[in-house]
């Protein structure tokens, strides 16, 4: 027997036919979510997605349904009435007879099944207070003020335990960032990115379409993965040029290849990677291939526990020197915890590739060469390092930003990948010798 969730979802594949609507791949992630318990959703988009006419088949689907209010928030009222326009056009005019009351000046219809949909502004809070809705989109919510969230729509939605939807091309790692990770992670929360090209109908030659040819070509790289490729970028400031478009897939554990394990030790927020290499080409290209990471107070006992858990014919463990430091009242330091329990650790010496800063840009090179040639590769379960690797920053006070911030939490995920690289690609091209214990 099908769920209700399963069942609205059926009888909205049949509105949709009978509208004669066909989403596309990306509209598709909007209307039809992968968890039954999610009431919040995500939907980073690039220009051509179309999300102004898919929000607006979303919002008339939910008030087809009895006794539901929807409200389409917009930057402004010229901006929600794009959406509200839609509404009106296909539900308002050929079915005047299902009409209660209606005002397109207003932006506000009732219909005979006593459901209702109105356009608001975020730039006019006041018209967000008080009311309660069953379901709300925010168009283009990267560029609203997180209080529009926070103190209108989040209390609106919460006393009718609805729905929202944000649905916006990315503005660099603001508060909408912040709720795309949660859909990674939080039951209530689904998050999705749709690039331009999924839009079959404007982009029938899907990424090879000229016209996304022709901007990609002429658009700067960020510019053109936040606008295009639906991808959160920023344009200053960002230690490393990681996509999850072009470096995130599938590249599961293979026991052909060599696999290593990198460690940046500590109690407060551990981070530990499995990393496997190969050559294309004669060109060396390495794999990332599970992780531990944003674990929080995790003692070293229980964080070896966890590395052997995992079960991975590792060659060799790197990590921070600095675990050699004697801890608490153990008197041991995490490199000799490890080593008592059967893992040695081993890190290099050399000056310059310990150097923070020649890391990062060692890091760099295998992410992005000078050329475009990209050798790091993350497997879809390294959802950690893919945010370490978006969220690190230099500071914005330094000119010359040689080394990124430390902020606590991004910046431990930074420190083990880059001790995984100046250890098994040591920075000077010579043998580097490598101490262990």
């Amino acid at each position: 027997m099908q769920s209700q969730s399963q069942n609205i979802l059926t009888f909205k594949k049949e509105w949709f036919d009978f509208q004669g609507y066909s989403p596309h791949k990306g509209q598709s992630k909007l209307h039809f979510p992968e968890k039954n318990t999610a009431r919040f959703f995500v939907i980073i988009c690039g220009r051509g997605y179309g999300k102004t006419y898919a929000s607006a088949k979303e919002a008339s689907f939910y008030a087809s349904l009895p006794n539901k209010k929807v409200a389409l928030i917009g930057l402004s009222y010229r901006k929600s009435k794009l959406l509200f326009d839609e509404i009106w056009r296909t539900m308002v005019i050929p079915n005047k007879k299902d009409v209660a009351k209606a005002s397109e000046k207003d932006q506000y219809v009732r219909f005979t099944w006593n459901s209702t949909i109105e356009g608001l502004s975020a730039d006019n809070p006041d018209s967000l207070v008080g009311d309660e809705y069953d379901l709300v989109i925010l168009d283009e919510a990267a560029k609203m003020k997180q209080e529009i969230w926070d103190m209108y729509v989040s209390p609106a939605v919460g006393r009718r335990n609805g729905k929202a939807i944000f649905i916006s091309t990315p503005q660099g790692f603001n508060w909408l960032y912040d709720k795309f990770l949660l859909g990674k992670k939080d039951e209530e929360w689904e998050s999705h990115t749709a690039p331009a090209w999924e839009n079959h109908h404007a982009y029938p030659d899907g990424l090879e379409n000229s016209v996304i040819q022709e901007r990609k070509r002429n658009m700067s790289r960020e510019v053109f993965e936040q606008e295009y490729g639906a991808q959160f970028t920023t344009f200053a400031g960002k230690v490393y040029p990681f996509s999850r478009a072009l470096d995130m897939g599938y590249f599961p554990y293979n026991s052909s290849l060599p696999t290593y394990c990198s460690i940046d030790f500590g109690y407060r927020m551990p981070s530990v990677g499995w990393f496997q290499t190969y050559k294309v080409g004669g060109i060396t290209h390495i794999n990332m291939i599970d992780e531990i990471m944003h674990e929080q107070n995790v003692k070293t006992d229980k964080l070896v526990e966890m590395i052997l858990k995992k079960g991975y014919n590792t060659t060799e463990y790197y990590g921070d020197p600095a675990g050699m430091q004697v801890q608490g009242q153990s008197g041991l330091g995490d490199i000799e915890i490890f080593r008592r329990k059967g893992i040695v650790v081993k890190w290099v010496r050399d000056k310059i590739s310990r150097d923070k800063a020649s890391g990062e840009t060692h890091v760099r090179s295998f992410i992005e060469s000078a050329t475009g040639l990209r050798r790091l590769h993350l497997d879809k379960k390294c959802q950690g390092m893919a945010e370490d690797l978006e969220a690190l920053r230099y500071p914005e006070s330094q000119d010359l930003k040689p080394v990124s911030m430390k902020d606590g939490y991004h910046d431990h995920g930074g420190d083990m990948i880059r001790f995984f690289f100046v250890n098994r690609f040591p920075i000077k091209d010579r043998e580097v010798k490598i101490r262990k214990r």
